[in-house]
């Protein structure tokens, strides 16, 4: 959709039966495919704004049908006036000069200017000089482009997501080095590399007794690279997972963190299926096997008279290994052992230990929970310290988002409210909005528990209930420390939850966490924990729901047609205002997402800015109907709304978004 977007926008109707197709998108470049590079027809799209690759015919003639059904629905204009733009001299302008003529001179929506203008701004004012990695910021993969163009399309670059899955490297020298594989033909390797060359992986790989390849860097974003990289390693087993016939199954009858290494090469040898191995290799494969998959938690658990290892993937869990039932209070044991506990079996205990994979270190915060005939339950979830931390622009903020997010930060005091259930990325969400203002002008100091993420120049306190520090108490210590923003990991109680309101009436930002099923929601929740209504109405500024949805698989998401009665449903919703003539996206199943359909997630994010009315009605301890009705009026947008907004954006389906369908308007 993206690719469909932007030839739109920059192109018009092509004049030959072949040309060059759209294909995919990095920034403002718009990808274009074909199998004769001697093909001239570019849809009338500036060729330095184009990023142009080989497919085979067969790829080109199956592309080439799917854009004739899509443009046949709604046709391309048959001239633009981008086709006559010629390439200003971008090597004398610049990175930030290349950026300023693509905000005054590309065809972008008024909207994303002011997005784009405003990340830019918020690093202009952290660096002086800004370089390719601080444009990344700005946008995924933008600093790259404004170097390709900068050089005159002589530094290569392209999507690392594009890239398919490798065997022909070792995956820990490619995280070493933080390079992957775009292409491997007879003569050459186009690499993808965050500089303009790969020499240091080049020595390695020679070092290793393997033959000399002729390496050709492309550019490209590390944090994307690293994402490649992460999906090529996402894959298991299945034969480690016993064949579930129910009929066949039997109930049985009977201090400091360390870090474990784990050495990719010795997993590759590992084969789950057989009898063969000790106990730790499988613990150690099946976690290895868990942070490849980009598992966000691990479950050991009793089933049956197996041992079985689920992962949740995506939200859903799955099992990725299964043992005999003799073996888990041996995976108990070795678990305990990592994370610091004692073994007994009859009290619920919490610990944590750090997972070293390859040059990726994984934090894994560790419960175990009694369970009947003194078994025991063991549930691990991951902390990515490298890439866990996310950017403000890596989420899918709309503008009004952004302007909302942006103001509240702006704030020199008031309380700023994320709610959510477990795992819904509350945590990651504010991690990013304290990311926001981390700069030497600003004391941030956060009480939480536990630490989840390190970050160079916030305050980090740790709860310590053997020493009486938990919320309340370290919040009125921290109240001593001159902060201007603080960060409550989770209101808990009625004292943590009054400190919070008192701290933010006193001068402070105060951001925390609270379990509500919505935004408004949130707003009772605080009074029934007996904060006083008048003191609520004068310190909120803002309150934010927050789930995770599946992302579709960009690999074989299918196009449809919106339905007459889902189109008028969305009208009801407000998120449309005339007809949809674009497709919406369902979920399809290809060996990138294991048939799923789905990678990875989306953030829906129901953001409540308090205004002076509903101010009023908060202090007046007004019902709820009469809250919602004030949001709304106010340009408010449910749960549902949003996610309707990225069904219609091509990210989610609606068979993933319905479960919010009690949040509609």
């Amino acid at each position: 959709p993206e690719a469909e977007k932007i030839v739109r926008k920059l192109g018009r109707v092509p004049y030959v039966a072949d040309p060059w197709l759209p294909v995919t998108t990095m920034g403002p470049l718009l990808v274009m495919a074909h199998h004769n590079p001697r093909a001239g027809d570019l849809w009338g799209v500036p060729p330095f704004l184009t990023l142009r690759v080989l497919i085979t015919p067969d790829q080109y003639q199956k592309t080439r049908k799917d854009l004739v059904q899509r443009f046949g629905q709604l046709p391309i204009a048959q001239q633009n006036q981008m086709e006559g733009v010629q390439a200003p001299r971008f090597a004398d302008m610049g990175l930030e000069g290349a950026f300023e003529w693509l905000l005054a001179s590309y065809p972008y929506e008024p909207a994303e200017v002011t997005k784009l203008r405003g990340f830019f701004e918020t690093q202009k004012e952290k660096h002086s000089n800004l370089g390719v990695s601080h444009f990344n910021t700005v946008q995924r993969h933008l600093g790259v482009v404004l170097q390709h163009l900068v050089s005159g399309g002589r530094t290569l670059c392209f999507s690392p997501a594009e890239a398919q899955r490798q065997t022909f490297f070792p995956l820990p020298l490619l995280e070493r080095h933080t390079v992957y594989p775009l292409y491997i033909g007879k003569n050459a390797v186009f690499m993808f590399s965050e500089s303009g060359d790969c020499y240091a992986f080049e020595d390695e790989w020679l070092s290793m007794g393997n033959a000399a390849v002729k390496i050709v860097p492309v550019q490209a974003d590390p944090a994307a690279i690293r994402d490649a990289i992460n999906r090529a390693g996402a894959t298991f087993d299945s034969g480690g997972v016993a064949k579930l016939d129910k009929s066949t199954l039997t109930a049985s009858v009977s201090g400091n963190e360390s870090v474990i290494d784990i050495l990719p090469d010795e997993m590759g040898r590992v084969n789950p299926a057989s009898p063969n191995h000790s106990a730790e290799e499988l613990v150690q494969w099946a976690l290895f096997t868990s942070i490849r998959c980009r598992a966000s938690d691990l479950h050991l658990e009793k089933f049956y008279n197996l041992a079985r290892f689920r992962a949740r993937m995506d939200g859903n869990m799955k099992t990725i290994l299964t043992a005999p039932e003799s073996m888990l209070n041996r995976f108990v044991a070795l678990l305990k052992n990592y994370a610091g506990m004692n073994q007994s079996r009859q009290e619920c205990q919490d610990g944590r230990f750090a997972v070293s994979v390859g040059a990726r270190r994984v934090d894994i915060r560790v419960a175990a929970v009694p369970t009947r005939r003194e078994f025991q339950k063991v549930i691990m979830r991951f902390l990515d310290k490298q890439d866990g931390v996310k950017r403000l622009s890596d989420f899918n903020l709309g503008q009004r988002q952004i302007d909302i997010l942006t103001r509240v930060m702006q704030r020199d005091q008031g309380l700023v409210l994320v709610t959510g259930p477990t795992g819904s990325g509350k945590t990651t969400t504010l991690y990013a909005l304290l990311n926001s203002v981390n700069d030497d002008g600003v004391n941030i100091q956060t009480i939480e528990d536990p630490i989840e993420y390190e970050i160079e120049g916030i305050n980090q306190t740790q709860t310590n209930p053997h020493y009486g520090l938990d919320f309340a108490n370290g919040l009125r210590a921290l109240l001593r420390a001159d902060p201007d923003i603080i960060l409550i990991g989770e209101s808990r109680d009625a004292e943590t939850a009054n400190a919070a309101v008192n701290a933010a009436l006193t001068g402070h930002l105060v951001l925390t966490t609270l379990h509500a099923n919505d935004s408004l929601r949130a707003v009772s929740r605080l009074m029934s924990m007996g904060v006083e209504k008048y003191l609520l109405a004068d310190s909120l500024a803002l309150s934010q729901a927050q789930r995770l949805v599946r992302r579709l698989c960009n690999y074989c998401k299918q196009p449809i047609q919106v339905p007459d009665d889902i189109q008028a449903m969305m009208a009801r919703q407000g998120v449309i205002s005339q007809p949809l003539v674009q497709p919406i996206y369902t979920a399809g199943g290809c060996q990138e997402c294991h048939g799923t359909g789905y990678a990875g997630r989306v953030a829906l994010m129901e953001l409540n800015e308090i205004s002076t009315e509903l101010r009023d009605l908060i202090e007046e301890g007004a019902p709820m109907s009469a809250m919602r009705a004030c949001a709304f009026k106010n340009g408010f947008f449910s749960l549902y709304q949003e996610g309707l907004m990225q069904v219609i954006a091509g990210h989610t389906s609606l068979d993933e978004i319905k479960c919010l369908a009690y949040t509609a308007a």
